[in-house]
């Protein structure tokens, strides 16, 4: 984003005549009017730069916009050299929406982040205003959630502070908005119609070569000016561009030292002719983008790094560039529209044909977790097995540690307890060797996420002093390093743990901290279980209304969040408080849905609890005959499966359901 202006300080000149001016600036005025009664609206207009600023100064001189505090946030195809860029730009906006001394002002904002947006937002917002940090977890927070946090702050310090007064943003060549500004005019354009708040993007009317920045939602209101001289300016496409200036621009670039040089000559060099340099900057600025969290600017560069090997000769070193580019892909895709997993296929068969084994090993990776992440839990297990094989073989203990947690985790999620502890055992031998502690992206520490899952594998066992011991071991090394995420990993195993050897009370005070903790970072991937896990523990001791809100709540987020895996096992826990509180037919019904769940995703350890949750029930009903088969079922797989706590469950319902 380009330096933000004040509307007050420019001068465009009169404003031009003519009736479709007049009609875009009485359109604005009226959707202002709206505003300031609390109706927001989102405006799309399309005008040349010249009639955008008349446009915008006989806007800022008009009676309509007199209480209005007015942002100009223009966009730029490049990040500014040396000077701040996206989110950093935008909060060097918000002050001038406050009163007093610049300090102050500056608190003033990140004051309202926090009423909006909870603590954390105000502990983003204060840290883009240079702010000192106070809030204990914000250090414990990985790149991307203090990314997200930092555009729920602004997002929520706007919308507190327009009650107040009301604002008008304006944004400037929306067809060039990058980064981290995408997603908080997403915020924004979702909430702005009970808001204070009138949100005017402009775009060049030129065809541009490639489609980008910020699209309004459907709902705006589009405006459309007059193309000047009676036609629109037209781009010259790369191809017929002269490189002679932008060789120039390359050379004096390759002295810079800013960190921004990346992207300028990543979109010089093609104009230049220069592909090799081309595709390195490119796959240079993408690596900038995901380090930064802006999976989107990522993806668009290391799609340029594709383009440019296309125009370079087909080399073994050029085809192992292009392999990595489509891995890259598949880490900055997003997950639900399939293009991830199609990207890391694309590595892999690109990797296989060329025999490179690390690089197989390497889309292998990808691939385990993307299909674990989508709930495919077989198929992500025989992935990792592969990708675990050629990390062996290429002795390399730092990529083993990696996808032994993984499959350890997934065969743990399968409900295969002893085959998961001898993995995680493994990655256990390999965490302790150098620096290979921390996994990637905002899941957990290895020692914790090793340590934790082992908790649940030894419960599970029949070993709950061992599972408890491991599940402490694991919080405390979280609390050492100020992990949130790991901290909330320990706090659920810990309770979960003790919810499977049946120590109902010790449960509760460890699931609570899980659940402050994901409702603090917003950790969502967690959040369902944890509710659920904390509802049952609630229920057990004792606070059924309170419990089986939690429960319900938990099944409900489970679903709009679409995680699949862990529907199961809360449903579970919905069907054993049914029962407690005598509602049979619930827990029937619950025990049944989970069970067939479990079964379908390849969850074994899930089925088992739920055909014994279904036994109780259907024991419960007077079905004898089908409570027994139930029970059958669940002893034959926690038999298989060495689930010592399921079977001593499962034989003191034996009894009671022979003694009937």
């Amino acid at each position: 984003m380009a330096q933000p202006r004040s509307v007050a300080q420019d001068d465009a000149g009169a404003p031009p005549e003519g009736a479709a001016f007049r009609r875009a600036l009485a359109a604005v005025a009226d959707a202002l009017r709206q505003a300031e009664e609390g109706v927001g609206s989102v405006l799309a207009l399309t005008a040349a730069d010249d009639d955008a600023d008349r446009l915008i100064a006989a806007l800022a001189r008009s009676p309509a916009a007199a209480g209005f505090g007015v942002l100009r946030w223009p966009q730029s195809r490049l990040p500014p050299l040396g000077g701040p860029d996206d989110l950093e730009a935008v909060a060097v906006s918000l002050p001038s929406l406050a009163d007093g001394s610049p300090d102050e002002a500056r608190r003033c904002i990140a004051l309202a982040a926090e009423r909006g947006g909870g603590e954390l937002a105000g502990e983003a917002v204060r840290g883009l205003l240079g702010l000192p940090s106070i809030h204990p977890l914000w250090q414990g927070l990985d790149g991307t959630q203090r990314a997200e946090f930092q555009v729920e702050g602004l997002a929520a310090a706007l919308l507190d502070l327009c009650y107040e007064r009301p604002i008008l943003i304006v944004v400037e060549n929306a067809q060039w908005a990058r980064g981290l500004t995408m997603p908080l005019l997403d915020a924004l354009s979702n909430a702005v119609e009970d808001a204070r708040l009138c949100l005017l993007t402009i775009r060049s009317p030129a065809p541009r070569v490639r489609l980008g920045g910020w699209t309004p939602p459907g709902a705006a209101r589009r405006i459309v000016l007059p193309e000047p001289q009676g036609g629109p300016a037209v781009l010259v496409d790369a191809d017929e561009d002269d490189p002679t200036p932008h060789a120039a621009l390359l050379e004096a670039l390759r002295c810079d030292r800013r960190p921004e040089r990346i992207e300028w000559m990543a979109h010089h060099a093609p104009l230049a002719g220069e592909w090799a340099l081309a595709c390195a900057c490119a796959r240079h600025a993408g690596r900038r983008a995901e380090a930064d969290c802006r999976p989107a600017d990522a993806a668009r560069h290391y799609m340029d790094a594709l383009e440019a090997l296309d125009r370079l000769p087909e080399t073994r070193r050029h085809a192992q560039r292009r392999i990595d580019a489509w891995t890259a892909l598949a880490r900055t895709q997003p997950p639900p529209d399939g293009g991830a997993l199609k990207a890391a296929e694309k590595a892999l068969a690109l990797a296989q044909g060329l025999g490179d084994r690390p690089r197989v090993a390497r889309a292998l990776s990808l691939l385990a977790a993307l299909r674990w992440a989508g709930g495919n839990l077989p198929a992500a297990r025989r992935t990792g097995m592969r990708a675990l094989k050629l990390w062996r073989e290429s002795q390399s203990p730092h990529q083993q540690m990696q996808t032994l947690i993984k499959l350890g985790r997934g065969l743990t999620e399968e409900g295969r307890f002893r085959q998961a502890d001898i993995v995680l055992r493994a990655a256990a031998a390999l965490a302790t060797r150098g620096e290979t502690c921390r996994l990637h992206g905002p899941t957990a520490l290895a020692p914790v996420c090793i340590a934790a899952h082992r908790a649940r594998c030894r419960a599970e066992l029949g070993d709950p002093e061992e599972a408890l011991r491991l599940a402490r071991a694991a919080l405390a090394r979280a609390e050492d390093d100020g992990h949130a995420a790991s901290r909330a990993l320990a706090c659920l195993h810990l309770g979960w743990a003790a919810l499977t050897a049946q120590r109902y009370a010790m449960a509760v005070a460890p699931l609570k901290q899980a659940v402050a903790i994901t409702e603090t970072i917003r950790l969502h991937v967690c959040q369902p279980l944890v509710l659920g896990a904390l509802g049952y523990a609630l229920v057990r001791t004792g606070a059924l209304n309170d419990g089986a809100s939690l429960l319900l709540g938990s099944r409900e987020h489970a679903r709009m969040l679409g995680i699949r895996r862990h529907e199961p096992q809360i449903l579970i826990w919905i069907a054993e408080a049914a029962l407690l509180s005598g509602q049979t037919e619930d827990a029937v019904r619950n025990a049944r849905d989970a069970a067939e769940k479990a079964a379908d995703a390849g969850q074994g350890g899930d089925e088992a609890w739920a055909r014994l949750a279904l036994a109780r029930g259907l024991a419960d009903q007077g079905n004898i005959t089908a409570a027994r088969q139930s029970l059958d079922a669940a002893t034959r797989i926690a038999a298989q499966r060495s689930m010592a706590s399921l079977l001593s469950q499962c034989a003191d319902v034996r009894k009671s359901v022979t003694a009937i």
